[in-house]
């Protein structure tokens, strides 16, 4: 069993990832064969069900890239469903304090360590690797909480000194909303709060991430933040990497004549 997302960030190494909302397990495996580090399946903001989201695991797992899924919510009774289903980690929306963060990271795991109830299901191989995945994926399960408020910036150091949280997420849209400057990247304000949650991450030695959404096709803007020390990013996903194909072709139709 193998996280390779896990391991490439323990080695210094940036994983480029996409987000997924289609719900086509075509689409993941596409995304994996692609060369994507991770996908995320985003049951938070698409309509995605727990027997599609098990099929674009599926799809996922014939690649080498590391599925997480982006729950709705904090709840450790999902959380466990898509570890169950063979999810490598978990990517939870607001989480603005460190005992929200130790509820989600516990429910990652078996005790002792954490609190997930046992009873694996494709993750295990329906039974033939039970006492593996078992003794194992506590230490290859990811917990990755978004950092998506001005509450979240302020404890950010006590949330990553939680044990079982692997890393953080900035969520640019929510985390400008919430600093009073919606959409607005370069303003003072949220180029300060992406720069303390930064330096949070190197002060823990826990990768830091942060998605690009708003640049996803700008190449320059996901080198800045490489060279910033951001390894853990989420540049793009399948419905804006179509919507953007949309665009291009229709303004080359137009500029053409068409």
């Amino acid at each position: 069993m193998r996280n390779r997302l896990k391991e490439a960030l323990a080695a210094g190494k940036v994983g480029l990832g996409a987000q997924l909302r289609f719900g086509a397990p075509a689409i993941a495996e596409l995304f994996g064969a692609a060369g994507f580090d991770w996908i995320v399946l985003d049951t938070e903001h698409a309509p995605q069900t727990p027997v599609s989201v098990q099929t674009q695991l599926q799809a996922a797992g014939c690649t080498e890239t590391t599925a997480i899924v982006r729950v709705a919510k904090n709840d450790p009774d999902l959380i466990k469903l898509y570890l169950d289903m063979g999810a490598m980690g978990i990517l939870v929306p607001f989480i603005n304090t460190p005992e929200e963060a130790k509820l989600g990271a516990q429910a990652c795991r078996y005790p002792p360590t954490g609190t997930r109830g046992w009873g694996p299901h494709r993750a295990a191989s329906y039974g033939f690797n039970t006492q593996e995945y078992t003794a194992e994926i506590n230490d290859q399960v990811m917990y990755i909480p978004i950092i998506e408020s001005a509450e979240a910036v302020a404890n950010i150091d006590a949330i990553l000194a939680v044990e079982g949280v692997d890393s953080s997420m900035i969520g640019p849209v929510d985390l400008s909303i919430s600093l009073g400057v919606p959409f607005d990247y370069e303003s003072t304000k949220f180029q300060e709060a992406t720069q303390t949650v930064l330096e949070a991450s190197h002060r823990a030695g826990k990768p830091a991430g942060i998605g690009v959404y708003g640049s996803a096709f700008d190449p320059a803007s996901t080198t800045r933040h490489i060279e910033a020390g951001f390894r853990l990013i989420l540049v793009g996903g399948d419905e804006p990497f179509l919507t953007t194909a949309c665009r291009l072709v229709l303004d080359n139709l137009s500029t053409a004549g068409g």
